[in-house]
């Protein structure tokens, strides 16, 4: 419940540290909680739980906050009724130093009308259109892979993936020139919002970042207007055409902001989830075979558009994977006015932080929770319906993920693919 109006420019006040009413713990010095949130983040926030219930006190490294589990914390934060909770704020630190007003960097009546943008890039056309495009980039990468005994999924797949994304997304070939720049570019991106020193001086990460923002940035907005006249069905292309009420078209600034983080939210993601599929399938031979034959059912090389909602077991394994190891462990919110949670008050501009890798795994709506088990998604089970934000891979509210059915996509075409070409599993030990 909220207790007083927002400031109007809530998006100028800084962080509030003064948490001392909530129990919690604030973790080493500097860089809190983080160390263990890398390496153990279920353990994290079952300690959390165990110790101080669904609302306590951390600090994920320099930022203070609060940590907010469980699937009613999710719902509450999410769905977000009375606009308490600030997304832009949440992820002010992380995401807007490098990608600007990104979708997932704007709030209430903003998000909603900037979401226009991607209207025409998500319809069946166009994902019809994306799926002509992937199959043969997947089909000749996988070809090219050598598996000797440096071969590592997680490095060959990432780079397969950011090359069909610069194709799906920008319209960009491999052969194309500054190609290898913008996938570096991304790459040095990624690293840098790792870092938490973050100072945009020659020698740090931070630095190699930016001026990977700074090299991305100028990239698309030379490719704006020839996407614009162009008649080419890649995101960009899309979003150059797309007007607002009033016949205008969106600014260049509004394109790159939106572009460059759906390379992000689309590639890295789908990245993370297909490397965990892959383990899982290989240390669970059975479900690999199962997948196999429901692929032989299709009998095609590639699935088409229409033969996705057919692979009922392959989107299971998909769900499993992003319910053991969802690709966003951490969503985060910073609360707009005095309001309450679970009992505790929450001051104004308080980062708020949610764990769905601790909602996906509660004994509350899980059978054997830590086990890789499709069937869960089964009809018969269901497992995932026993609340509504007790698995939510994509978020949910009005920012869940607009692309939710993309990245799905990716993955089953590829876990196809894969499957009709190779057996796999993992070395010894």
């Amino acid at each position: 419940m909220s207790t007083n109006t927002a400031s109007p420019d809530y998006t100028q006040a800084p962080n509030n540290k003064k948490l001392g009413h909530i129990p919690g713990e604030k973790g080493w010095p500097v860089v809190g909680c983080l160390p263990r949130l890398r390496t153990d983040p279920f353990g994290l926030a079952k300690h959390h739980w165990d110790k101080y219930g669904p609302v306590s006190r951390i600090n994920m490294g320099p930022q203070p906050g609060v940590m907010a589990l469980g699937p009613d914390m999710a719902q509450t934060l999410l769905l977000d009724s009375e606009r308490n909770f600030s997304t832009r704020m949440g992820y002010d630190y992380a995401l807007r130093t490098f990608y600007g007003d990104n979708l997932l960097c704007l709030d209430f009546d903003e998000h909603k009308f900037q979401r226009r943008i991607m209207q025409t890039s998500f319809k069946t056309p166009a994902m019809r259109s994306y799926v002509d495009t992937m199959n043969p980039i997947l089909d000749k990468g996988m070809e090219q892979w050598v598996f000797d005994k440096k071969f590592r999924f997680y490095d060959n797949i990432k780079e397969l993936l950011l090359r069909m994304t610069c194709k799906v997304f920008y319209g960009v070939e491999a052969e194309d020139e500054g190609s290898a720049e913008l996938a570096q570019a991304f790459i040095d991106i990624l690293d840098a919002q790792m870092g938490i020193v973050r100072l945009d001086m020659p020698g740090t990460k931070f630095h190699v970042g930016k001026n990977g923002q700074r090299f991305l940035r100028k990239y698309i907005t030379r490719l704006i207007p020839l996407r614009r006249e162009g008649n080419g069905t890649d995101m960009l292309s899309h979003m150059c055409k797309e007007t607002k009420p009033d016949g205008s078209f969106f600014t260049d600034e509004e394109i790159v902001d939106h572009a460059s983080f759906l390379l992000f939210a689309a590639h890295d993601t789908t990245t993370s989830t297909l490397t965990h599929m892959m383990y899982y399938l290989a240390i669970q031979p059975e479900w690999q075979e199962r997948l196999r034959v429901e692929g032989e059912r299709i009998g095609k090389d590639y699935l088409e558009y229409e033969d996705l909602a057919a692979v009922t077991e392959l989107d299971a394994c998909f769900q499993e994977a992003q319910r053991l190891h969802p690709s966003v462990s951490v969503m985060a919110r910073r609360s707009i006015r005095d309001c309450e949670l679970g009992g505790h008050h929450i001051p104004a501009h308080t980062l708020i932080f949610q764990y769905p890798i601790f909602t996906n795994r509660m004994e509350q709506y899980w059978s054997k929770p830590h086990s890789f088990d499709p069937e869960r998604f089964f009809p018969e089970r269901n497992e995932h319906k026993g609340h509504a934000f007790c698995h939510m891979p994509f978020g949910g509210g009005a920012h869940k993920c607009i692309g939710m059915h993309f990245g799905a996509m990716q993955a089953k075409l590829f876990t196809h693919q894969f499957l009709r070409k190779f057996e796999f599993s993992l070395p010894d030990g």
